[in-house]
């Protein structure tokens, strides 16, 4: 008895301790491709500040009914970080290991550990001989400090909401200046007016700018069926937040209002893993799972799993 006590204790451990891991025993591995994959391409779509109770069929038509769809992964309960700050979580999405680990725990970035743990695309850019990984943002540290030096092309001047629309589409439709493969946006008019005038689907100012949000996602969804339907390219979209929002702040880590957040995967074919919250680092995980890209450093580092089945 005692001894089947005991291997059930190891069996546990090795299933909810194996992520702790020190990174001293993450060795460097050469990173396989899955190479019956082919035509592979991801968006994501970033929201900061996105309140889940503010995912109405008023408010947001478009992403409302979208979160109905037996062919999306959708969760209102998404965990954040622990830390709410929007540094350590658009961090933790897109490394795929929590605030502790990349030790990104405020907004000024100081002390991170990208070169120990980088985002997801320093993967694919190993894998893949050419891949293009790109990414527009409205909150400029994402690309200053996450992204530059692992992507093919990152936005460097200041954008409104409204420009990194038209540059994304501009990259997608256009293929000017690059023609992504991966690409990450990030929208940030909805958190600073949250900060403005307060996170609530109560009020107007909020409502109004996640509602010009929607017709965002709306239009750039509509990009990517039609590159599916008509040019056989084969996307997996995304729909991320970093945090929410109660008040005009989001710091309160125990409020479900700020903790809990959206978490969008959509494909046509794909199935995904029922009744499971994400959290945050589960994206880095399940975009590389989509594009066939692992290795036992991968395994041994991130924190997050992939969602699809």
């Amino acid at each position: 008895m005692k001894k089947i006590l005991l291997l059930l204790l190891c069996v546990f451990c090795f299933v909810s301790c194996k992520k702790d891991l020190a990174v001293e025993v993450c060795v460097e591995s050469v990173v396989s491709l899955d190479t019956t994959i082919s035509n592979h391409n991801v968006l994501i779509v970033g929201i900061d500040g996105f309140r889940s109770d503010a995912l109405t069929e008023d408010i947001t038509p478009f992403m409302y009914n979208l979160s109905s769809r037996d062919d999306v992964y959708f969760t209102p309960f998404h965990n954040t970080e622990e830390d709410t700050y929007s540094g350590p979580n658009w961090s933790s999405l897109l490394t795929g290991v929590h605030y502790s680990k990349h030790n990104v725990v405020d907004n000024s970035f100081v002390g991170s550990r990208f070169s120990t743990y980088p985002p997801f695309q320093y993967y694919l850019e190993l894998a893949y001989q050419q891949i293009n990984t790109s990414s527009i943002t409205n909150w400029n540290p994402i690309n200053t400090y996450i992204h530059h030096q692992y992507l093919d092309y990152t936005s460097a001047s200041t954008l409104n909401d409204s420009m990194v629309f038209q540059s994304s589409r501009d990259l997608l439709i256009e293929g000017y200046p690059i023609d992504p493969d991966v690409l990450f946006l990030q929208f940030d008019e909805l958190d600073a007016a949250g900060h403005s005038f307060g996170f609530s689907p109560e009020v107007s100012e909020y409502v109004s700018t996640l509602s010009k949000i929607d017709v965002f996602v709306e239009s750039l969804f509509n990009i990517i069926e039609e590159k599916r339907n008509n040019l056989g390219e084969d996307w997996l979209f995304f729909i991320v937040s970093d945090h929410g929002g109660d008040g005009t702040g989001h710091g309160d880590a125990e409020n479900p209002h700020i903790n809990q957040t959206i978490f969008f995967s959509q494909h046509p074919d794909l199935s995904f893993k029922p009744n499971y919250i994400t959290n945050q680092t589960d994206l880095a995980p399940t975009i590389l799972d989509y594009m066939g890209v692992d290795s036992e450093e991968i395994d041994c580092k991130m924190d997050g799993i992939s969602i699809i089945e």
